[in-house]
């Protein structure tokens, strides 16, 4: 069983021995602290620019094994996302405006490619005097690349997912409602 220290009282049924509460407690908190802190070196990797520089970033070597971009390429399939007005202050409604802002969103939200198929995004920001910004993630918090969207822009990239699975999109500008999924499917 568990080792239990003189102060510790026998442990109730269903509960933890208290010294293995401890111990439990202190493992999760050393796995949330080296966790938190892989996090801020991924972070400080991709520190914040100077100010007027860009921020934008493509995969890079260990990123490129889960998906790569390409300026140009064979593209077997094309698809294009919007940047969306939901909710702006030249058109309202003042209301919404007035409690969460302006308020954007990608169309379509959702799209779907196959592992290993290059496929052709084409982002367009149909705003004229708003930046969004473009950020692929693997999980939650590590992005794989980040893309800075100018006002009345196009921009188009081929990307090959080289690993299954859903992969988050966002603009880190307006969020939480402007992002959206790739879902990543087996070949065909």
């Amino acid at each position: 069983m568990y080792p239990q220290c003189d102060s510790c009282s026998p442990p109730l049924p269903g509960r933890l021995p208290r010294t293995q509460a401890c111990l439990t407690a202190v493992c999760v908190a050393a796995a949330m602290l080296i966790g938190l802190s892989a996090g801020a070196a991924d972070t400080r990797s991709r520190a914040a620019p100077a100010e007027g520089a860009a921020r934008s970033f493509m995969p890079d070597a260990a990123a490129s094994r889960i998906v790569t971009v390409a300026s140009d390429g064979g593209a077997t399939a094309d698809i294009v996302i919007l940047t969306e007005a939901v909710a702006v202050k030249e058109t309202g409604p003042k209301e919404t405006i007035g409690h969460f802002g302006e308020v954007y969103a990608f169309s379509p939200a959702f799209i779907a490619v196959h592992r290993d198929q290059p496929t052709r995004i084409t982002l367009w920001n149909l705003q004229s005097d708003d930046d969004h910004d473009f950020m692929l993630e693997d999980r939650p918090g590590h992005a794989l690349m980040h893309l800075r969207l100018k006002p009345l822009s196009k921009t188009s990239y081929t990307y090959t997912f080289h690993r299954e699975g859903l992969f988050a999109f966002r603009c880190a500008v307006h969020q939480p409602e402007m992002n959206g999924q790739i879902l990543v499917l087996p070949p065909r």
